[in-house]
C-alpha cells in the first residue's frame, strides 16, 4: 500500500514539474519577453528583467533536477513490470532528451556569459537575448514538448 502511494506522489511530482517547466518557459518567451522588450527604455527595466531572469533560472534548474530524479524513479519502478520493447525504447528516448535539456540549461545558464556593452547593448538578456540564447531556448522548449508527447504515447502502450 505504501509503495503505491509513494509511486503516486513521485508521478505527481514528475508531471507537476513538467507542467511548471512548460508554463514558465512559455510565459517567459511568449509573454514576459515581448512586454519587457516594448518597454526597455523605462528606467530600471533592465534591473527588473535581470532579477526575474536570475530567479527564473534557479527555479528551472530545480525543476529539471526534480524531473530527472522522479523520471528515473518512475522508470525504475516500471522496470519490474512486463514491458513491451516500444515502452522501453520510448523511456530511453525520454531520458536522453531530458539529459539534453539539462545540458542546454547548464550551457545557457552557466557557461554562456552575457555580454554587457554600452548603450542599447546594455540591455538585459531577458529583453533582448543574443541569437544563440534564443536558439537554445527554442530547442529547450521543443524538447519539453517532445518529452511530453512521448509521455502521452507511453499511456497507450
Amino acid at each position: 500500500m505504501l509503495p503505491n502511494k509513494l509511486f503516486l506522489v513521485n508521478n505527481w511530482l514528475h508531471l507537476s514539474s513538467a507542467c511548471l517547466l512548460i508554463g514558465g518557459m512559455v510565459f517567459l518567451v511568449a509573454v514576459l519577453r515581448p512586454v519587457l522588450g516594448r518597454n526597455y527604455s523605462i528606467s530600471g527595466i533592465n534591473t527588473l528583467a535581470d532579477q526575474i531572469h536570475k530567479r527564473f533560472r534557479a527555479y528551472v534548474g530545480i525543476i529539471i533536477g526534480v524531473i530527472i530524479v522522479t523520471g528515473i524513479l518512475n522508470s525504475v519502478t516500471g522496470m519490474g513490470k512486463d514491458l513491451n520493447p516500444e515502452y522501453i525504447i520510448i523511456i530511453r528516448i525520454k531520458v536522453i532528451l531530458a539529459i539534453c535539456l539539462f545540458i542546454i540549461y547548464g550551457v545557457n545558464a552557466f557557461l554562456i556569459k552575457e555580454h554587457k556593452g554600452d548603450g542599447e547593448e546594455n540591455c538585459s538578456c531577458v529583453i533582448k537575448p543574443p541569437v544563440y540564447k534564443r536558439i537554445l531556448q527554442i530547442i529547450a522548449l521543443l524538447l519539453v514538448f517532445v518529452i511530453l508527447f512521448l509521455a502521452i504515447t507511453l499511456r497507450f502502450l
